[in-house]
């Protein structure tokens, strides 16, 4: 019977691996993608040249020298959103890449413990796309404003006879915006931005004015996916509480002590995981925010990230406690392995190795599921700041979060999840089901489009890792779930382009199988009194 289990997972995992590779053939060969994708840029200039282009402009206007350079990854996602959508790579890439980038590098000058210029690079030729300097004084006359704007574009070798000028909002009465008159992206003009404050020019942005159609559509997506979001939280949330309820209830049948270390593994990997993101939260400011107080909102967000993750932590021990008494219906403690367990060290090789196996036919599904959803559902994604690699400090730390995020969601999910829907439902697909759809709201926040793509992509995926959970146990679950994170993002690690990070994505994609062998040994040495 095992043997048979066996075959079958290793067909499994050979059906993934022929998926993948079918799928991503061409990427794989030729290192493109799909004609109409967006991929994240790589860089052709280093995050140190992109600040001394941006302290060689401040000086250029007089600014001085001497400033802290903090350097930050943006993208502009509505842009990249619209490229893709109206199928419009080749004329964007061919006609405005250069200047109106989908990704950049924006530098933050500080002089004595504030931000005074922010200076928008160009990633591949270093060319300055943008700027601005801390506040200069009130907007003054529209006419002798609009002379000293068109004066500065004019300097800077630009026909303002091909544009014309779009009429100024009381909102920014500094503002003064030139569109082109003939220079669209199917239909969406290149617009030049230049602000006027104190008798002088404070900021110069290029653009391309997204349709109307378009941004309707991308708003009404994000209320649908924060509304999904919020719903994860709610129901979440109610989960949380049911599990401590529960715990108490149960207290006198509950070994307390179990999923202490999972828990605190969680919550310090999590915490690091926020600090090391400390320039991705930069991203995430609110357009109408003052851009020269992001370490401010930088730090709210890292502060309010680890409250967040404490609590989860909570949700996380109670969901694993609660299951111990609660999941007898579905296989209870046969389903976790614990330290004094006999067979602790064998079964973590063995879940390993499963883990191996059907992360390998997962992978392979979603590559499917994603391909299938661009081509009969029109999906695409675009690039996230907030998440990006070169938004953080140590990007080598990133795949921790593989294990946090396998732990956390594989006990809430499913150890906690499908014990209290299988007493709700007394049906065992339910159980798997409702959960993993929960689970799945909470992925719809990331920017692929439209959103319920990644619905059924996630649910379909965390169906798998129900079934997993109930055939081989907790274990298997979170090996399964860390494996394929790990792959995904040691990926992304060896996508930055140097032999140190494939190095450090190969490492962390066999991390599970040499912290299963180690776990085995360590048990076989130290084995307590078997139970």
């Amino acid at each position: 019977m095992k043997l048979q289990q066996r075959f079958r997972l290793e067909t499994l995992a050979v059906i993934g691996i022929l998926l993948f590779a079918v799928i991503n053939w061409q990427t794989l060969r030729t290192g493109s993608e799909q004609p109409n994708a967006i991929p994240e840029t790589r860089p052709a200039i280093s995050k140190e040249a992109a600040a001394e282009k941006a302290e060689a402009l401040a000086a250029s206007m007089g600014g001085g020298s001497g400033f802290v350079p903090s350097v930050i990854y943006h993208t502009n996602r509505l842009l990249s959103g619209y490229v893709q959508q109206e199928k419009l790579a080749a004329d964007y890439k061919a006609r405005f890449a250069s200047r109106v980038p989908v990704d950049y590098y924006r530098v933050e000058l500080a002089a004595g413990g504030r931000i005074v210029y922010i200076v928008d690079i160009n990633m591949t030729d270093g060319g300055v796309i943008g700027w601005e300097k801390a506040g200069s004084g009130e907007a003054g006359s529209r006419e002798a404003g609009r002379k000293i704007a068109e004066a500065y574009l004019q300097a800077r070798g630009h026909d303002l006879s091909e544009y014309r000028l779009e009429r100024q909002t009381q909102q920014h009465p500094e503002r003064f915006v030139y569109e082109h008159r003939t220079d669209h992206l199917n239909g969406a003009p290149y617009r030049l931005i230049a602000e006027v404050r104190g008798g002088e020019v404070t900021a110069f942005h290029q653009d391309i004015r997204i349709p109307n159609r378009f941004l309707a559509w991308i708003d009404q997506q994000d209320r649908l996916a924060a509304e999904m979001t919020q719903w994860n939280l709610a129901i979440s949330s109610l989960m949380g509480v049911a599990a401590i309820v529960l715990a108490v209830k149960f207290r006198r049948q509950i070994p307390f002590t179990r999923g202490i270390l999972l828990t605190a593994a969680f919550l310090g990997i999590y915490v690091m995981h926020n600090i090391n993101s400390f320039s991705a939260f930069k991203t995430l400011m609110p357009e109408t925010a003052d851009p020269f107080q992001s370490d401010f909102y930088a730090w709210t967000y890292v502060i309010l990230m680890c409250v967040i993750a404490a609590l989860m932590a909570a949700v996380l021990y109670f969901s694993i406690a609660a299951s111990a008494p609660y999941g007898e219906g579905i296989g209870g403690n046969a389903l976790w392995t614990g330290w004094r367990d006999k067979h602790f060290g064998d079964e973590m090789a063995a879940s390993m190795k499963r883990g191996y196996m059907l992360a390998c036919f997962m992978l392979g599904l979603q590559s499917l599921l994603f391909f299938t959803a661009e081509q009969r559902f029109g999906m695409w994604a675009v690039n996230d700041p907030s998440g990006s690699l070169y938004n953080m400090a140590r990007p080598e730390l990133f795949p921790l979060m593989a294990w946090a995020a396998a732990i956390s969601e594989e006990a809430i999910y499913r150890v906690f999840g499908i014990a209290i829907f299988k007493k709700l439902f007394r049906n065992t697909f339910a159980a798997v089901l409702v959960p993993s759809v929960i689970w799945a709201l909470s992925h719809t926040q990331y920017s692929i489009y439209p959103v319920y793509t990644r619905l059924i992509e996630v649910t379909i995926l965390g169906i798998i890792l129900g079934y997993a959970y109930l055939k081989y146990g907790f274990a298997t679950a979170v090996f399964t779930h860390a494996i394929l994170n790990s792959a995904l993002m040691g990926f992304a690690l060896a996508g930055l382009g140097s032999t140190y990070y494939l190095a450090i994505g190969l490492l962390y994609i066999a991390f599970p199988a040499a912290a299963a062998f180690g776990l085995r040994m360590l048990h076989q040495r130290l084995r307590p009194k078997a139970t």
